[in-house]
Formats: structure tokens, C-alpha cells, sequence
């Protein structure tokens, strides 16, 4: 029996392709698109859960208050945390740090020399922690003598090709000798992106005992490993007795530590001082809405198309039940029509899957795959196809198998009107979710033009940026070197400026310390976020001095100075920018004459707020410099930049970004959302217009005699038109009317997770509406003008 259903149904899908073919293209791009959406969520929510114990590891936070106020949120602890807990609370396993080499270094091997970032001191104990793959070495000795590494396999290619790194020597920085003793893979899928690991004992030698106790210093990344089925409230519960313990009365109040899971830091985790830029987690949940919304579209396409077919099936259904066909049986007919066309679209899906991956992951910038071995995106799509086949397939059934066989072969049968209310509901409920991704990516887009247009507070432009020399012939020389290459590259007509820093915008600055006023006491410290500069670097970055003065030669003293920004000013508690000038600020172990004091300025994206900065003098800064150039003749200045570089730095590599690209590389993120958030939204409206154009070929053949007649009586294209059309008009502004609200919620939410952020007027939702009317009207105009340009005699004459 159910053979001939099938064979029945597939004879009614070659019998009317054109409903089979729009049914089939709408279902296949609903999965399509779902099954990339969440083949991309996996990959999201896989990260760090390739570790074999990921559940029992947790990160130690870092939080700071200051009068009962938050003052901070941070990725790193101090160094004595780990080792602490693992004595102290029976709850925890073990323990591992991590201390981020910032800025990275140059690592040399033979002729080699690559600077190199991603780059970590680690305990020993990191391998018995994390379950990084490893290709070469000893797991159980990796990491515990000095001066030895661990190196990944793609930095590992650079130097050594396809030969095995193990047993060989590399120099990192200025002095530092290393034996490679391990290699090991580093997925995508983790946080932490780690081109070498040195060995933790090495960091102990340089910085001594003292400082790796130090109980202040937070910029290790501290991971536990904690017992199966720990308390992780109990254990919380047991954190301020152990601050007061470690860092004497009051401590708690100022300082609050929280575990986090490792598997929710890439896509819940924003925290200064992250290892690398993390997900985000409402950004993916946004497009498991979209993927709901393409699927709901997909289904109530067919819905809308099978009942609108109703009256063109309803002879079959008669003759059926005439002949003894019973209620049950003909729902099972109609149910195996939707089976077979949801499978017919799986089918088509599992292809267009297969030529969708390559173009998402250049949306996405992700690195995604199918693999046929791969259950999880088949499970996916079986639960699409059994899902799509019962809930787009039951209605129409009952609603074909109710037909009375007596009404229908007497010509008497008349539209249901319930049926036609249905079909208009649904068509509200395809414009609601078009509507809505229509005004969610005009806001993503507005909010990424905002943040790229914004003014900086600092000029960005047709600054060249190159890497500051990792290592030098004799750091005694190395002002005079710098001061000899500043004079050099002046010389060029085309450079009008050369700086040098520690820090450049665009970076986030991880050279901290606590600040005070000199009549506070020192745990009233809060954070300020240090800078090292030279004479230019404040006038070739444009900054805008408001009070006092810039660093200058003629100020001896300058070296004992700071300048600061607004944001500094005001978290020190002085009143204005004047009232700070001449005033003593403790910063860190100094005492600092300000001197002078610098308008706000965005150093990271506008994701973030001001940040409070101190600038300090650093004539010998060699992280980076940084030059103004025209962008004539560019090739010539990179090479006169590039040959005096090398003359006075010659061990060192040349590497150059220009400041503006490297600024909104930051908004990486939002835009891939913005392409992927577009992509897919355009392919909903697309689902949802092929069923629109369906409905509106129904509409006007079911209209043919009324069309005949209106424009036997003078109606024109135009009034025929308008009259097709004004239905499908009122239902695309009736779900205007209902998204509006909601997408607004939804999108005002997104939106106050950035600091700076575009403000939701009228006007963006009204272009949606326009936008969304247009794609209605030109999805039901060549049908709406078929039907009115028809000549009434011959259509009258057959009716």
C-alpha cells in the first residue's frame, strides 16, 4: 500500500513541476542554510571541549572593586594563586599557569629569524592538564627543565621545514637559548592560540622567587583541574578567607576571584587581558534564530502551497472516498507526498551542502568541513526531514481528506475561508521573520559603518608601523641606534614623522599597574593602563593636549613625569584636567609628576570604553614605530624604510602593517557576523518569496473569471494590478506592524554590548519596511500582470 502511495505521489509531482519545483528549491535551501548554521554552531560551541577532562578545568578570574564598585574584570590572576590552591582546597587536582611572552618575540634558528607571537611560559603540569595532540616528545617531562620548549607544528614548518624539531636549539628575544623537546598540534578550536611554550622554570630564573610568589602581579593565566564531582559553590564560598589569608585584611573587599568553566571562555568570556579575542555567544544564538526562521519559512511555504492546491486536488479526493477510500487511508497518501517531496529536498540539501561549505567559510572565516563520517550534521538533517515531512504535512492532509465527495462532484465546493485565513496567517508569519532579518542586518551593517567612521580621538590614517627590533648588538647603544634610524628615515621626503612606543592604538595594552593619589591609602589603588612613548609620539599620533604640556628634551625631569588621559584624571578622583597638572600620582612603585593631560581617545574598538592610560617617557621604547607617510610612490618609501632598518637592526626581520587596517582588523568579528547575519537573511527572503510567487499564481488562476469580467467593464493593468497586489501589501505591513517591536527588543539588546553604539531611529525600520514591500510586489508582479494583460474574451469564453 504505501508503494502506491508513493508512486501516486511522485505522479502528482511530475503531473504540476512547477509547484514540485518551487516546494523542493524552498525546502532544500531551508536545510541548506540550517545545516550551515549549525554546522557552524557546533564548530562555536566545540571549543577547548577536545581536552579529555575539559569538564573538571576551570580558569581562576580575576575581579577588582574599589569603594564597593567594580572596577575591573580580568583573564589572569597573580602567580601565587595556583600553586595556593592546589595546597589549600582538597577540591582542586592541579593546578597550571600560563604567562603570555607579550608582544611575542623574534625566534631565531640558523638564518631564520621570524618574529613570532602566541607565545607562553608554561608550568610543567599544563600537559597533565590539557590534552593538546602531541606529535614528538615525552608528555610526562615536557616543560620541567629550563631552557627548554615546546613548539606547534605550523611555527615549527617555518623553521625546520618537514625535519623533526626535536633535540634542536632555537633563540627567542635578545638572549634567551632554547632546546625543543616536544611538538604538538594547536587546534583552531581553542582558546588559547599557542605558537611555543617555554618552560616555566626559565620565567622563575629570570623574575627570581620573590616575584613569582607575588601576590599583585596578575598576568598569569591560572588554570585548575578539579576533582570529579567538585562543589564549585562550596569551593567559591572558601575565596575570601583565602584572600585575606594571602593578601591581608581588607583584601576581600578589593579583590573577588571566580572560576570559570573552560568550555564557556571562547563564546562567554570578554575579560581584559584574554589570550586571544573570544566568540560571542549572543551573536551565535542569533543565528540559531535564523536558522529557526529559514526552516518556518521552508514548511509553511508548502503548507501554504499544498492547502492553496486543495480545490485543485478535491475531485481526486472525492472519487477516492466514492470508491471506499476512508479518512485514515487518505491522510496517509497525503502524508507520504510530504515524506517524499521533504525527501527529495534532503536529498537536493545534501548537494547543495557540499557547494555552500566553501563560500560560508569565507563569509565566516572559518575552516569548516563535511565529513561523511560525521554523524552530527546527518542527525541534523534526518531531524529536519522527519520534522518538516510531520508538521508541514499533517495540516494539509486533514484539510484534503475532509472533503465531502457529494459537494465536490456537484461543482458546489467553495474555498474554506478558514483555509484562506490560515494561508494569510502564515504568509504574516514569513514577512514577520523577513521583516525582521531585513532590519537585524541594516542595524549590523549601521552599527559597523558607525564604528569605522568614527573619529578615534587620535589620526590613524597613512600611518606605517613597523615591529621594533627584538634584538639589539648592545642595549647601551640602542638610543643612539634609534635616534641615528629616526634621523635616517627624516630624510625622505615622504615620512614626515617616526615614533616610538610600547604600545600602538588598535592593541590592548596589558602594561599595568595600581595608581593612587598620594593621600590615599595604597589599597584605594585602581588600575591605569600604562604606555611608554617617546618626544613624537603624542603629535605624530594627533593627540589633543588639554591641560598642562607635552614630553619635551628641555625638561630634564620629564623621566619622572606621566601624562594622562581624561579617563585617568577622572578615576584618580581630581575634578578637572588643570587640577591634575602639577599634581603627584603614585603608579606602581614610582611617584609621578603629572604634567600634562591628553583628550579620550579610543585605543581598542568601540566594543569597549575609554580606557584609563598613563603615558610615560620611554625614549628607547622598541616595541614599535610608527611613521606618517604620503602614500605616493609607497613601494619606494617601504624599501628606503626597509634597507636603513636593516642596515642599523640587521638580525632583525622587517615587518610592517599600515595603523588604520590594523585598527579595524578589532571588528573582524562583527563584520564576518554582519556577512553571515546578510547571507542568510537574504536566502529567507529568497525561501519566502518562491512561496509568495507560488501563492500569487494560485490567487490569480482561482481569480481568472473576476479578472475577465472587471476588465471586460474598463478596468485597466494598473487597477488589476493593485487589486492582486493589495492583499499581499496589507499582510506585509500587518507583520511590520508585529516585528517592528520585537526586532527592536532583540536588536537593542546586540547593540548594548558595544560601549559606542548607533541609536535605533524610525528611519532604519521604515527602509526595511520599503525593502520588504518591494521584494512582496516584484515576487507577485509577473504573476499580477499575466493575469491583468490576459485577453478577457478568450479567458470568459472558457470559463
Amino acid at each position: 500500500m504505501i508503494v502506491n502511495y508513493l508512486k501516486i505521489a511522485f505522479r502528482n509531482f511530475t503531473r504540476d513541476r512547477g509547484y514540485t519545483f518551487l516546494n523542493i528549491l524552498g525546502l532544500a535551501i531551508g536545510m541548506t542554510s540550517s545545516l550551515l548554521i549549525l554546522q557552524y554552531i557546533n564548530h562555536e560551541f566545540s571549543y577547548d571541549k577536545f581536552h579529555e577532562q575539559s569538564e573538571q578545568i576551570y580558569r581562576v578570574r580575576y575581579d577588582f572593586y574599589k569603594g564597593g564598585e567594580q572596577v575591573f574584570k580580568c583573564a589572569t590572576a597573580f602567580p601565587r594563586v595556583g600553586p595556593a590552591m592546589k595546597e589549600e582546597f582538597p577540591e582542586v587536582n592541579d593546578h597550571a599557569r600560563l604567562f603570555l611572552r607579550y608582544g611575542g618575540g623574534i625566534v631565531r634558528y640558523d638564518d631564520v629569524s621570524i618574529h613570532e607571537d602566541n607565545v607562553f611560559q608554561a608550568d610543567q603540569s599544563f600537559f597533565d592538564i590539557f590534552s593538546y595532540p602531541l606529535i614528538a616528545g615525552d608528555r610526562n617531562t615536557l616543560l620541567k627543565e629550563p631552557n627548554t620548549a615546546v613548539i606547534s607544528t605550523a611555527a615549527a614548518r617555518k623553521y625546520f621545514g618537514e625535519d623533526d624539531p626535536v633535540g634542536k636549539r632555537i633563540k627567542f628575544g635578545n638572549n634567551e637559548d632554547y632546546e625543543i623537546r616536544g611538538v604538538i598540534e594547536s587546534p583552531e578550536n581553542s582558546h588559547l592560540k599557542i605558537s611555543l611554550l617555554l618552560s616555566y622554570p626559565t620565567l622563575v630564573q629570570q623574575i627570581g622567587e620573590e616575584f613569582n610568589n607575588a601576590w599583585g602581579w596578575y598576568d598569569f593565566y591560572t588554570y585548575l583541574l578539579l576533582e570529579p564531582g567538585a562543589d564549585i559553590a562550596g569551593l567559591q564560598a572558601k575565596f575570601p578567607a583565602f584572600i585575606e589569608k594571602h593578601g591581608g585584611e581588607g583584601a576581600s573587599e578589593r579583590t573577588k576571584f571566580i572560576l570559570q568553566p573552560l568550555e564557556d571562555i571562547h563564546l562567554y568570556s570578554d575579560l581584559i587581558q584574554e589570550a586571544r579575542v573570544n566568540g560571542n555567544g549572543r551573536s551565535v544564538y542569533f543565528l540559531i534564530l535564523i536558522a529557526f526562521f529559514i526552516l518556518v519559512i521552508a514548511w509553511v511555504n508548502y503548507i501554504n502551497l499544498s492547502t492553496a492546491r486543495a480545490m485543485q486536488r478535491a475531485r481526486e479526493v472525492a472519487i477516492r472516498k466514492t470508491v471506499g477510500a476512508v479518512k485514515f487511508q487518505l491522510i496517509k497518501q497525503f502524508m507520504s507526498e510530504s515524506f517524499l517531496m521533504n525527501l527529495f529536498a534532503a536529498l537536493v540539501a545534501i548537494g547543495l551542502l557540499y557547494l555552500a561549505v566553501p563560500l560560508f567559510n569565507n563569509l565566516a572565516g572559518k575552516n569548516l568541513t563535511v565529513d561523511i563520517n560525521d554523524v552530527t550534521p546527518w542527525f541534523y538533517l534526518a531531524g529536519m526531514f522527519i520534522s518538516g515531512a510531520l508538521l508541514a504535512g499533517i495540516y494539509p492532509a486533514f484539510v484534503l481528506s475532509a472533503y465531502k465527495p457529494a459537494l465536490v462532484l456537484k461543482g458546489s465546493l467553495k474555498g474554506s475561508r478558514k483555509g484562506l485565513m490560515l494561508r494569510k496567517n502564515l504568509v504574516v508569519i514569513q514577512f514577520i521573520a523577513s521583516v525582521g532579518l531585513i532590519t537585524g542586518t541594516l542595524i549590523v551593517y549601521q552599527q559597523l559603518r558607525f564604528m569605522q567612521d568614527q573619529d578615534l580621538g587620535i589620526n590613524v590614517d597613512q600611518t606605517l608601523v613597523i615591529n621594533g627590533p627584538g634584538i639589539v648588538a648592545n642595549d647601551s647603544l640602542y638610543e643612539n641606534d634609534l635616534t641615528t634610524l629616526k634621523k635616517e628615515l627624516l630624510r625622505h621626503s615622504h615620512i614626515s614623522s617616526v615614533a616610538a612606543s610600547t604600545e600602538i592604538p588598535g592593541n590592548l595594552i596589558y602594561w599595568t599597574n595600581g595608581a593612587r593619589r598620594l593621600d590615599e591609602a595604597p589599597e584605594k589603588s585602581t588600575i591605569m593602563y600604562k604606555v611608554g612613548i617617546d618626544y613624537d609620539y603624542l603629535a605624530g599620533y594627533g593627540h589633543q593636549i588639554i591641560a598642562g604640556r607635552g614630553y619635551a628634551p628641555e625638561f630634564t625631569a620629564d623621566d619622572r613625569s606621566v601624562i594622562l588621559n581624561e579617563r585617568a584624571v577622572e578615576v584618580l578622583g581630581f575634578n578637572n584636567a588643570n587640577a591634575v597638572v602639577g599634581e603627584r600620582v603614585r603608579i606602581g612603585g614610582d611617584t609621578l609628576a603629572v604634567v600634562g593631560v591628553v583628550a579620550n581617545y579610543h585605543q581598542e574598538g568601540l566594543q569597549k570604553n575609554y580606557d584609563q592610560i598613563a603615558f610615560l617617557l620611554r625614549p628607547g621604547a622598541r616595541n614599535y614605530y610608527s611613521m606618517k607617510v604620503s602614500m605616493a610612490d609607497l613601494g619606494q618609501t617601504v624599501a628606503y624604510i626597509k634597507e636603513h632598518y636593516k642596515q642599523i637592526f640587521p638580525e632583525n626581520p622587517f615587518d610592517y602593517f599600515f595603523l588604520d587596517t590594523f585598527f579595524n582588523s578589532q571588528y573582524k568579528s562583527e563584520q564576518q557576523f554582519g556577512k553571515v547575519f546578510g547571507f542568510f537573511a537574504s536566502l529567507a527572503i529568497f525561501v519566502a518569496s518562491l512561496g509568495l510567487f507560488g501563492l500569487a499564481s494560485f490567487t490569480a488562476s482561482q481569480r481568472t473569471k473576476e479578472i475577465g469580467i472587471r476588465k471586460a467593464l474598463g478596468s485597466t493593468v494598473p487597477n488589476i494590478f493593485l487589486l492582486l497586489s493589495r492583499d499581499f501589501i496589507k499582510l506585509v505591513l500587518i507583520a511590520s506592524f508585529i516585528a517592528v517591536p520585537l526586532i527592536w527588543l532583540v536588536m537593542d539588546q546586540w547593540l548594548n554590548s558595544f560601549a559606542f553604539r548607533v541609536s535605533l531611529g524610525p528611519g532604519i525600520f521604515a527602509v526595511a519596511i520599503l525593502v520588504s514591500l518591494l521584494v512582496a510586489l516584484i515576487t507577485v508582479s509577473y504573476q499580477s500582470v499575466s493575469a491583468a494583460m490576459a485577453n478577457p474574451a478568450k479567458v470568459l469564453k472558457y470559463e
